[in-house]
């Protein structure tokens, strides 16, 4: 059956519609603060882009405002709903990987610069969401460096150190003026190492089952723990490919109308937030935690 689809300018007429029961918010990331707390104070489910606001304390005031609305916030961290992304949570949480070492993720390209945020609130949060989904944790400290060497007001290249509970490091490169474009992610653990690399369509997910770990029940004479070293197969998981961004707004519509688990919500998105202010006040004090 058609729809008469309507258009406005004006996102005042969009959110003050009573035909309107949820809104999406595709914005600016200076003007989503504004944008969301007007749809929830009028009695719309959200969901919005990432970063959900510049400022985790904001974040945290919409997630509250939503739960005391009873409405739903969603916010769209697209790499929590990639298929790769939900294969590398398996092979962590069934114990492929081992102990857990540390993380690294490039996120480079040359442009598109942006000017309203800087290259750690483009590109950044999607690595720390990853991070935390991946880890069922947050950064306890963060330290950084950054650099503009396009002479903007906001750096345009960081590097990002997170150091999670258990001794769990992690780093982040982003940057905007690199010619060599790059999405990976590297999981390195006691018994696998394993790679995602968002531009390989055919293998976006590595496992290499090689590792090195301590064998705490034998003991040499001299009194040092004998080292294990462990070497098998490369394996690339089967990956079925779906859309993220379907999938995140297929996920919303079910949190709103089944009340289905919401693994983004306000509390999500101020916990990445507070890692990218942590960054950046880091830099401010030349790569102090």
């Amino acid at each position: 059956i058609p729809v008469e689809c309507k258009k406005t300018t004006a996102a005042d007429e969009l959110i003050q519609s009573m035909e309107i029961d949820a809104v999406v918010v595709a914005t600016s990331a200076s003007t989503h603060y504004s944008l969301v707390k007007q749809a929830l104070l009028a009695g719309k489910h959200v969901f919005c882009e990432k970063p959900l606001t510049l400022d985790w304390r904001q974040d945290q005031e919409l997630n509250e405002l939503a739960l005391k609305l009873k409405l739903k916030l969603v916010v769209g961290y697209t790499f929590l709903f990639n298929s790769a992304v939900i294969k590398l949570k398996d092979l962590i949480d069934n114990d492929r990987m081992g102990q857990l070492y540390y993380l690294t993720a490039t996120r480079t390209h040359m442009g598109l610069v942006r000017e309203d945020v800087s290259v750690i609130w483009d590109l950044a949060p999607h690595d720390v969401s990853i991070m935390n989904y991946l880890l069922d944790a947050v950064p306890e400290r963060v330290s950084a460096v950054a650099g503009k060497p396009l002479g903007l007001d906001e750096p345009d290249v960081a590097f990002i150190n997170l150091f999670y509970p258990n001794g769990v490091l992690a780093q982040i490169h982003v940057s905007w003026v690199d010619s060599n474009k790059e999405r990976v992610l590297r999981v390195i653990g006691s018994k696998a190492r394993a790679t995602f690399n968002d531009l390989d369509g055919l293998e976006p997910v590595r496992l290499f089952e090689k590792g090195i770990g301590l064998d705490r029940e034998v003991q040499p004479d001299f009194g040092e723990f004998k080292f294990l070293l462990r070497d098998g197969d490369i394996i690339s998981p089967k990956i079925e490919q779906h859309e993220p961004l379907r999938m995140i707004l297929d996920t919303f519509v079910r949190v709103v109308l089944d009340d289905a688990k919401n693994l983004t919500d306000g509390a999500f998105a101020s916990n990445v937030s507070s890692a990218i202010a942590a960054a950046h006040s880091s830099i401010e004090d030349s790569g102090a935690p």
